[in-house]
């Protein structure tokens, strides 16, 4: 195997490990100061604190809309256009445009519940009306698909895709799974500005206990928990016979 194989497999492995190793300067210190602050949100969110002093609650849809508003600005921050590229301009734009469709649902979330499933339309003049929401909401919508194939990878994307085609297609599938389909804006309206598609239930949990428990755990392992479990396991069962074996099942206990 080359030396130039052999650097690019390494490269990959480094990449995969973490995405931000290559981060520098003030990229970086942008970069960690979302990450620090998203943390403290949640932590916030989690903890009793907004019950006691009556200050800082937050409503379920909009805490999974700051939720994801985070992760779009850590998403096109670290990750760029393709591999082998950097962040540029384009991309800080772009996340910053995620980020506020996302914060729109957390400012202007009495308003969206008032007008019961409403998108909000503006009237400039007698014949030119903007669909405010519905162009916030595909945007979003966007964004998200975008940020998915920079992070995981086009098959998912692939997937998201042919499920909102779907949705707007129905009438046009087999018999079996057709439907009536959805108009445009009840779609957007749905996915964007509603509780169960985008905000549902996965990224409910996300918010509520997936994040604390990553937080804690890399919290755990950058303090060196996770060695100290480790030799913890091998100092009990190490002299044993089978203690190699019998150590990875302590360490999940």
């Amino acid at each position: 195997m080359s030396a130039d194989i052999e650097k690019k497999i390494e490269n990959k492995i480094k990449e995969d490990l973490s995405p931000t190793r290559n981060l520098t300067g003030f990229h970086l210190k942008l970069v960690a100061a979302i990450a620090i602050t998203w943390s403290l949100f949640q932590l916030w969110y989690a903890s009793p604190f907004p019950f006691w002093l009556n200050f800082g609650m937050f409503k379920g849809l909009p805490a999974r809309a700051i939720h994801l508003g985070f992760a779009l600005l850590l998403a096109f921050l670290i990750f760029p256009y393709a591999r082998n590229k950097k962040v540029n301009y384009i991309d800080i734009l772009i996340a910053i445009t995620g980020a506020i469709c996302c914060l729109y649902i957390y400012v202007f979330y009495d308003q969206l519940v008032d007008r019961g499933g409403i998108l909000l339309k503006i009237n400039l003049y007698d014949n030119l009306t903007i669909p405010v929401e519905l162009i916030l909401g595909i945007i979003g919508i966007l964004i998200l698909l975008e940020a998915t194939r920079r992070v995981i990878g086009i098959p998912l994307v692939v997937i998201a895709v042919c499920f909102l085609l779907f949705s707007y297609f129905g009438q046009y599938a087999p018999d079996i799974i057709s439907h009536g389909g959805l108009s445009l804006k009840r779609l957007v309206g749905f996915q964007w500005f509603d509780q169960e598609a985008i905000f549902g239930i996965p990224i409910g949990v996300s918010v509520d206990f997936i994040f604390l428990f990553v937080l804690f755990g890399a919290l755990l392992e950058t303090a060196g928990g996770g060695k100290y479990f480790l030799d913890l396991a091998f100092a009990m069962v190490g002299k044993m016979r089978g203690g190699p074996a019998k150590q990875p099942f302590l360490d999940l206990v």
